[in-house]
């Protein structure tokens, strides 16, 4: 079954799709009439019917049952020190595909690519490609996305567990932390950049009640791979 996407509401009827939409159903997809076709709006709607106009420009679908999805128990927000070159696009597919409910996107001491004065392009490419990953993994969800210049600008108020990867011997498993914490509802994980936290900032997280976490036993991983295996084991261990 093909899948598109349509961030508004969609009720049950005829309902025209994007110019790029219809381009990616008919010109890449190459759906045809009477296709079926899942229509994905992001807020947890999954709406489904046939291709009744294969247009490249304005493709009509018409919609016969919408079903809905619940939120996750236990959303989870991923701050994520930025990357460089296409590591942030990595990100934002893959823990769109676990079903990660925001992402955050902040610079630190040690970020070697800073994005001020470009995050407007970057916002809406970040977007585009979150909604590419909904389509392909049939997540209803679409994450929130945003960026800040530092991670004390950060509202942290709002998160009931707060974790960050470190790698202190010491440093406490994820599965231990849940054990303690099994009713923090909003879990947030921060991953550092290439160069790991600065140790003021390590001092911040700390001061801010967030609990370090040693992602494995020995290994160093790199910052997008520690972002993805940390979502992975909270989806495993929150969501399931």
């Amino acid at each position: 079954m093909h899948k598109c996407f349509h961030g508004y509401d969609v009720e049950v009827g005829i309902l025209e799709l994007s110019q790029s939409e219809s381009h990616h159903l008919c010109n890449v997809v190459r759906a045809r009439i009477g296709s079926s076709v899942t229509v994905l709006n992001g807020k947890g709607f999954h709406a489904y019917g046939t291709l009744t106009v294969a247009d490249g420009k304005c493709a009509q679908i018409r919609i016969e049952s919408i079903g809905k999805f619940e939120h996750p128990t236990h959303p989870v927000t991923l701050l994520q020190a930025v990357l460089k070159n296409s590591n942030n696009d990595y990100i934002v597919r893959e823990a769109t595909a676990i079903g990660v409910a925001e992402i955050i996107f902040f610079e630190t001491q040690n970020t070697e690519c800073k994005l001020r004065g470009k995050i407007d392009n970057k916002l809406l490419r970040w977007k585009q490609t979150a909604i590419e990953a909904c389509k392909q993994s049939g997540n209803p969800f679409l994450p929130k996305i945003s960026y800040f210049e530092k991670l004390e600008s950060i509202n942290l108020l709002s998160f009931g567990l707060k974790l960050f990867g470190g790698l202190k011997e010491n440093a406490q498993r994820i599965k231990n932390v849940l054990l303690f914490h099994p009713s923090k509802s909003n879990i947030c994980i921060a991953i550092g950049p290439e160069g790991d936290f600065s140790p003021s900032e390590y001092a911040y997280l700390t001061q801010n009640d967030f609990i370090e976490c040693r992602l494995t036993r020995h290994n160093v991983l790199r910052s997008e791979t520690a972002a993805i295996y940390a979502l992975s084991i909270l989806d495993q261990l929150t969501n399931f």
